[in-house]
């Protein structure tokens, strides 16, 4: 990451203020549902991108695992949803248990850049 994006990264204290005001909000709003993303990584599971929760559909029709990760193995306009949410990209991504992993708190997806990078290499995509 480098120092623009540091500087735009939410630090401890914005994360803090987050996690309390989305708690705040489901506890005065029991009648809505709030999802903090990234942020609801621990209480889901992980990561929800790459279709274990949602997945972002560009505006040329690519399915990426989420707007932070911009990296497309299939295009929606060819396919259906249900083969986007299939993909080799997502697939390797569930499987590799990279939307698991430990991270400092902002997207794992893009701390883990170069591992995503690798799985898009591997697919030759």
């Amino acid at each position: 990451m480098n120092e623009e994006e540091k500087a735009a990264a939410p630090d401890d204290g914005d994360r803090e203020f987050i996690t309390e005001s989305i708690r705040r909000l489901r506890s005065e709003r029991e009648d809505m549902l709030f999802i903090s993303f990234p942020g609801d990584e621990k209480s889901s599971g992980g990561c929800l991108a790459a279709g274990r929760g949602f997945f972002h559909i560009n505006s040329h029709g690519g399915a990426e695992p989420c707007p932070v990760s911009a990296f497309s193995d299939i295009n929606v306009k060819d396919t259906s949803l249900r083969a986007a949410i299939d993909s080799g990209l997502f697939a390797a991504l569930r499987d590799g248990r990279i939307l698991n992993e430990d991270h400092s708190g902002g997207c794992v997806l893009y701390e883990k850049k170069d591992q995503v990078e690798a799985i898009m290499k591997h697919l030759s995509v």
